[in-house]
């Protein structure tokens, strides 16, 4: 499938605005990611509170139907484990699986080693638990790298990757993904909507050049194109629980969008003022058939 052009080749010009390589801006972001009001992510954190429990509801009921006693979830670039764990927190409340095996994934080492600071930090009420974090990159298939991690993703019964594909070529990152889970497994994938993309893109302020510094790979992926290459993949779509903002679904089946209203600017921060009006994420589960 032919790619759409970087968002970087479509936005204009800026000369206050520093492109690097995607790895090399996200190890510098890391240290103030959570923390610079990015209000696409703190969007993103509101729709998982009621999106995860539903993702593990029915990661853990396949599980039990098919009669295995573990369960394998991975977080695919789990930057700084903000929603590893979320998923944690969620799975240690309500297990009753012998062993449960979350694995959190990234390509940047800078921010792995945020969420591996988080996720000590945690006091998990059970220890049937394991959580392990390690480098993965979607865009360098035959590193050596990935070659050890994806010993410890095979077989996956369910992945969530949030905000992530904004930085992948469809194609890759459908068919890794494929490549991980098992049958009927389950995909919960969250993404910048390609109406922000042609707005903007990721990226943070550098504190000492005082500059917007922004990845270097970055695509407006429409939602419609990123159904026909999971089909491809090997992917059917499932509904989502729909609880906030219903009056902006999308009117594509089994997709949720979200707008920016002016009464959730105070919620989400200042910076999501100037997108009042803007589509800015949108939400999927797939089954792997």
């Amino acid at each position: 499938m032919s790619q759409p052009p970087t968002i970087q080749s479509t936005l204009a010009q800026d000369k206050n605005v520093t492109y690097i390589d995607t790895i090399q801006a996200y190890d510098q972001w890391a240290d103030v990611y959570d923390t610079d009001g990015n209000f696409l992510q703190a969007l993103d954190t509101i729709e998982m509170m009621s999106l995860l429990p539903n993702f593990w509801t029915q990661v853990k009921d396949r599980a039990e139907k098919t009669g295995r006693p573990d369960c394998k979830l991975v977080d695919l670039g789990c930057g700084t484990g903000r929603n590893t764990l979320q998923l944690l927190d969620i799975v240690s409340q309500d297990t009753q699986k012998e062993k449960i095996h979350i694995i959190g994934v990234d390509a940047s080492n800078g921010m792995l080693d945020v969420a591996r600071q988080r996720i000590n930090d945690f006091q998990s009420p059970t220890t049937s638990i394991e959580v392990k974090l390690a480098p993965f990159d979607l865009l360098a298939a035959q590193s050596p790298i990935n070659t050890q991690a994806r010993e410890l993703l095979q077989n996956a019964d369910g992945i969530i990757s949030t905000l992530v594909l904004e930085h992948i070529p469809l194609d890759i990152y459908f068919s890794t993904a494929a490549s991980i889970l098992r049958p009927g497994a389950y995909f919960l994938v969250t993404n910048m909507h390609a109406d922000m993309g042609r707005l903007s893109q990721a990226g943070f302020v550098d504190s000492v050049t005082g500059k917007k510094v922004r990845p270097s790979r970055s695509y407006a992926h429409d939602a419609g194109d990123i159904l026909v290459e999971a089909a491809r993949a090997g992917f059917e779509v499932l509904s989502l629980p729909s609880t906030v903002n219903t009056s902006t679904g999308s009117e594509i089946e089994g997709v949720l969008e979200r707008k920016v209203t002016q009464d959730m600017v105070e919620m989400l921060g200042p910076r999501s003022k100037k997108y009042v009006g803007v589509t800015v994420w949108l939400g999927v589960c797939f089954r792997k058939v």
